[in-house]
């Protein structure tokens, strides 16, 4: 069959399910089953492909019609312009969080150090200890989950970059098997959501991304208040913690950082001008 009546084909089916941008969607994913990039396929939409690849396209169109995500169904999610290997026991990486590593390299710049430590809690992927490393040389990290297949997954994405030299990645709850190091950052992107509204989240997320990665107690501050009244232990006299924060919770993190004796204490928006980033010291 050609690519292009297969395209036409998928488009309706995903448009009738409710997915917006279902032709971009099928196009992702039809680049997925030939193992070629977008732009090869939309140069070739007059080719023909093999029974096989069909059977795999309409196996993937299937699933996302589901609402199964497209980096689930693929293995794979970009993020900071680097590929990730990525599966249901991670959530998938977001542009918010880009700005999140983002702000993590602007404050690299002003350490002078030739040997930069960081430290990421809730790894997940990797996604973010592994782009700040393989953005500064000077950066050896610990990435660190309490999921045994998060620490595998990180570890793929590890040597996948070639980090293996400079980032590890440990089994930990928290900070409970983190080795009494002082690090000049820690970050995390910790589960934020009120066990209360996960109902209410798209069914993309709902369904297919990790509960354990996404539900932050009642209040959704259980795990800021964890981290953040133990980081002290870790962190370098002037070092930086760097946090993720859900939609409305700048004011109760920023509270509990106070209440823990952390200054300089900045918040910073995301691209859609929701406070999500926010970054403090502790003298």
């Amino acid at each position: 069959m050609v690519i292009r009546n297969l395209l036409k084909k998928a488009d309706i089916v995903l448009s009738e399910k409710g997915i917006e941008d279902s032709f971009n969607e099928a196009s992702v994913l039809f680049a997925y089953a030939l193992d070629k990039t977008k732009t090869y396929l939309l140069t070739h939409m007059d080719d023909e492909v093999s029974e096989s690849i069909v059977d795999l396209f309409e196996a993937y169109i299937s699933k996302r019609a589901e609402k199964e995500p497209v980096a689930y169904i693929s293995g794979k999610a970009w993020f900071m312009s680097m590929e990730f290997s990525v599966d249901e026991s991670t959530l998938i990486p977001r542009p918010e969080t880009e700005e999140l590593v983002e702000e993590v390299l602007a404050a690299l710049k002003n350490i002078p150090s030739e040997k930069i430590k960081i430290l990421d809690l809730c790894t997940g992927s990797g996604c973010i200890g592994i782009a700040a490393a393989n953005y500064d040389n000077r950066v050896t990290a610990i990435l660190s989950d309490f999921n045994p297949a998060c620490v595998n997954i990180a570890k793929n994405n590890v040597q996948k970059h070639g980090l293996v030299n400079r980032v590890s990645v440990i089994e930990s709850d928290l900070y409970k098997g983190i080795p009494k190091n002082k690090f000049d950052i820690i970050t995390a992107n910790p589960p934020y959501i009120p066990s209360g509204n996960i109902s209410d989240l798209e069914e993309d997320v709902r369904l297919y991304e990790p509960m354990a990665a996404l539900d932050g107690g009642k209040d959704g501050l259980s795990f800021y208040r964890k981290i953040i009244s133990e980081t002290p232990e870790y962190l370098k006299p002037t070092g930086r913690l760097v946090l993720e924060i859900g939609i409305g919770q700048s004011d109760a993190v920023k509270h509990i950082l106070l209440a823990n004796s952390f200054t300089e204490i900045s918040i910073k928006k995301d691209i859609s001008g929701i406070p999500r980033i926010i970054t403090a010291k502790r003298y």
